[in-house]
């Protein structure tokens, strides 16, 4: 992580602190010499109503500027007042009510003009630090009749782009899109919406160089809108690489695998010659077990074939309902019912989730033996959600219902259940069976929290 040096520019901000403070300083010193001027004619003249309130001016003055000695100088300002006005009363009980009351409520509004701009400066420099502070890109966005343009960018935001913060300033936002369309998009999404999260877009550097965000953006008071950027740059690049170094893998595995077949299926040949050729009791069992082993050599190559787009598309949210009725629609089920209740059941999974259940369906049609009717359902628990594939049929051992998802266990029944606990496994699911021999298998797919919803 780079560290950020104030340096000069902070030195710089320093100076123009003091300055303002000094220039406060002195416009309160003004106000406050001209009020009592004023007050001290208005006494001699006998007016004693009107120019008391000139005092109100230094009391907000002091207390918005200086929140955290405000009531002091209301205080000392009514003391003063008083000193002032009191040897004019002439000792009459009304007028030294009058300018009594007038004292306690310059004391009154000072006091509560300190505590709400202290309140308001203790909110400002919680958000002030959360603005200049954040690992996220911030942009204020100003709508002007000069076009939409930057009025305020933090650190991250400027340096992401190229620009410093005081450079950035004043800058079109339309033209740091890669695509000056995507910015008219967001802001009638934001006008429409009210907020626009996660929005993937491209930016473009000082030096033109792309840069990869995700950005989210809200509506502001004042025909304003914050811009918050995070750079995935580096995690696209990734992702590229990963899809590119995916490709090449299965085009490699495809050419293995039709070598590999192309290979079995000569070895085939020249078994099945054999077997014309001699008569020999003995050679024919031989031959026998190499036919075996080759057709498993044959049919876990063609497994491969099945399962060779297996995490190279990216996962998304999937209905259960419809994958379920398309996987239904597709498959021969003689005498078999089955019955999904997973209506508005949304999963994150992996693009090939049409197989997991297409083969827990051929399972129960191929093992199950009296299997009528199929039940698919889910239940909401504590820390998350299971889908439930349940059968009336004969139903799994005991002793078989870890192994049957072992590698190389199923494979003559279809695509095996080992691969469909790894295409579940890309979005952390998981599966067991847990059904009970002689009533029925069921198989039981854990969703996490964060995997499911209920649309």
């Amino acid at each position: 992580m780079a560290h950020r040096y104030p340096g000069a520019s902070s030195l710089t901000s320093d100076r123009r602190r003091s300055a303002i403070q000094d220039t406060r300083l002195l416009l309160l010193a003004a106000s406050v010499l001209i009020a009592f001027i004023a007050n001290a004619a208005g006494l001699l003249a006998g007016i004693t109503i009107v120019l008391p309130h000139l005092l109100y001016l230094p009391i907000v003055l002091a207390a918005y500027w200086f929140p955290r000695r405000g009531i002091v100088f209301s205080i000392a300002l009514a003391l003063g007042y008083l000193a002032l006005s009191l040897p004019f009363t002439g000792g009459e009980t009304g007028a030294i009510v009058s300018a009594l009351s007038r004292a306690v409520v310059f004391a009154a509004v000072g006091a509560v003009v300190s505590l709400l701009s202290l309140r308001l400066r203790e909110q400002e420099e919680r958000y002030r630090g959360i603005f200049d502070n954040s690992e996220a890109g911030t942009f204020v966005v100003a709508r002007g009749e000069s076009g939409p343009h930057i009025e305020e960018a933090n650190y991250v935001g400027a340096a992401l782009l190229g620009f410093t913060t005081k450079n950035l300033v004043g800058k079109h936002v339309a033209g740091l899109f890669d695509d000056p369309g995507a910015w008219e998009a967001l802001a009638v999404d934001v006008d429409r919406n009210g907020a626009v999260y996660e929005c993937e877009t491209t930016l473009l550097r000082i030096d033109g160089a792309a840069v990869q965000v995700l950005v989210s953006a809200g509506r502001l008071p004042g025909d304003r809108i914050v811009l918050t950027l995070v750079d995935i740059t580096a995690r696209k690049n990734a992702e590229d690489a990963l899809r590119r170094t995916n490709t090449k893998l299965n085009m490699l595995g495809h050419l293995t695998r039709s070598d590999l077949a192309s290979a079995v299926s000569g070895l085939l040949d020249r078994i099945a010659g054999g077997m014309r050729e001699f008569d020999d009791p003995g050679i024919r069992r031989y031959l026998e077990s190499l036919e075996e082993d080759a057709r498993v050599v044959q049919r876990r190559a063609e497994i491969t074939r099945d399962y060779q787009d297996l995490g190279i598309r990216p996962p998304g949210w999937q209905p259960v309902q419809r994958v379920v009725r398309e996987v239904t629609s597709c498959l021969l089920l003689p005498g078999i019912s089955v019955r999904s209740w997973v209506e508005r059941l949304e999963i994150f999974a992996d693009p090939m989730l049409d197989r997991v259940f297409s083969n827990l369906l051929e399972n129960a049609v191929r093992h199950g033996k009296t299997v009528s009717l199929v039940v698919i359902t889910y239940r909401i628990l504590d820390d998350g959600l299971v889908i439930s594939i349940e059968d009336d049929g004969v139903g799994i051992p005991e002793v078989g219902k870890e192994r049957i998802f072992d590698y190389g266990v199923g494979i003559e029944g279809g695509l095996g259940l080992f691969l469909v606990r790894e295409i579940l496994a890309i979005t952390n699911m998981t599966i067991r069976e847990t059904g009970t021999p002689g009533k029925g298998a069921r198989f039981e797919i854990h969703v996490p929290p964060s995997g499911y919803r209920i649309i």
